[in-house]
Parts: C-alpha cells; sequence; structure tokens
C-alpha cells in the first residue's frame, strides 16, 4: 500500500532525497551545534536552485542541512533574524508555491464588457480570466468530432520545485538538506546581517549568513602609550 501511495504522489518526496548533503558541515557558508545536532546553512538570496533556477519576489531562501544521523526536523524551531531585528518564522511551502501559481488569481476575476445601443447599454456578460496556467473554465466548445487540443505541461513547474526541494516535519536520518523560504519584500543590498537561528529541544544555534550583529568590544580606557 506504501508503495502505491508513494508513486501516486510524486510531488511529496522529502527534501533529502532531491538535494543531497555535502560531505561536512564545512562545505557550506556557516556552521553550528546545538547539543547533538550538527547544523549547515546557504544563503542562496532569493534564488531557487532547481535544475532551471528562478527567482522569488517575495522570500529569502535558506538552504539547511543536518549532519546529525537520528534528528527530528521542525521547520517551527528556525527563524531568521535581519538587521538585527525581530526574527521571522518560515512559510510553508505550501503557501509560497500558492503565490507562484496563483499570482494573478485575485488581481484578475472578471471583466465585464458593455456595448451601448442608443441610449441603453447592454451588458454582454461577464468575461472571467484564468485562475491559473492551463485553466479552461473558459474555453471555447470544441465542435463535434473536432479532437481535443493537446496542452503539454512542463515535467515539474516552478510552484513544485518550491514544493520538492522543501524541508518536510517529521523525523529522519542524517545527513540530508533542504531549503525554507522567509517572507521579505525589501532590499537585500540593505541587509547588513542575516542569521538563521534554531531553537529546539537540543538547545539553541546561530547560523551568521552575512555579517554578524555582534559587534567587538570597546576598551572602556584609553590605550596607554608606550
Amino acid at each position: 500500500m506504501r508503495l502505491i501511495l508513494l508513486a501516486a504522489l510524486p510531488f511529496l518526496a522529502h527534501a533529502q532525497e532531491i538535494i543531497p548533503a555535502r560531505p561536512a558541515p564545512a562545505d557550506y557558508q556557516a556552521q553550528a551545534n546545538a547539543g547533538p545536532l550538527s547544523l549547515a546553512a546557504d544563503f542562496h538570496s532569493r534564488t531557487v536552485p532547481a535544475p532551471s533556477a528562478f527567482i522569488l519576489k517575495s522570500h529569502i531562501v535558506v538552504e539547511i542541512a543536518i549532519f546529525t544521523r537520528d534528528y527530528q526536523f521542525n521547520t517551527g524551531h528556525f527563524t531568521l533574524k535581519l538587521n538585527g531585528k525581530i526574527p521571522v518564522l518560515a512559510q510553508t511551502a505550501g503557501m509560497v508555491g500558492g503565490s507562484l501559481k496563483y499570482a494573478n488569481w485575485e488581481g484578475n476575476k472578471g471583466i465585464t464588457a458593455s456595448a451601448g445601443l442608443g441610449d441603453a447599454n447592454v451588458i454582454l456578460g461577464r468575461q472571467s480570466a484564468p485562475r491559473f496556467p492551463g485553466d479552461r473554465r473558459n474555453e471555447p466548445a470544441h465542435p463535434p468530432g473536432t479532437p481535443a487540443k493537446n496542452t503539454e505541461q512542463p515535467e515539474f513547474a516552478p510552484w513544485d520545485w518550491v514544493e520538492k526541494l522543501a524541508w518536510a516535519d517529521g523525523p529522519g536520518k542524517g545527513p540530508a538538506a533542504g531549503l525554507l523560504y522567509f517572507p521579505y519584500q525589501g532590499n537585500l543590498a540593505k541587509l547588513k546581517t542575516i542569521e538563521l537561528l534554531y531553537n529546539g529541544p537540543e538547545g539553541p544555534a546561530t547560523l551568521a549568513l552575512r555579517g554578524s550583529a555582534a559587534s567587538p568590544a570597546k576598551s572602556a580606557s584609553p590605550a596607554r602609550k608606550p
């Protein structure tokens, strides 16, 4: 039964089956330990590293690797601290993928056309825009005997890759890697410090992805002359 379900749901593969972890934590931009949990991370800016990479307009992409043999992944244990401000939580892959797939849904729900006949206006009808790519709701009917138009879809669309490459909550075995997506619509160039914070049952950990919130201590007394 389990094999049948996996075959029927190819998009639910765990992230670690898609993004193999690198040989060691040192192969990543940042590393940290939280008790027995060994973490590493890379900052991907807004880029999703799919076979055909693409950009997210409103999210930051962070690759997280775990090198502990047995772990329990929980997205809620990770936050992203930008410029030392209040940390933000990751958004689910479904929300991020949906924002890509239905980007124009709310803004194009329909158009009402009208035509003038003297002093009277006749409403011709509400012309609904496509709700999503491939929507056939308003596709004109084909005459009897006309073969249906074959519309080829890509094997995996960008929103599919968002989910396939994302971390899935639950138990697993390391080393393993996957992506988390954090909401941010500002200018990335203005981010002086980017820190990935982990706060789980093993203890806290901080991975500095850009700069550091900590500043070197200043001496309270002037330096003595030789």
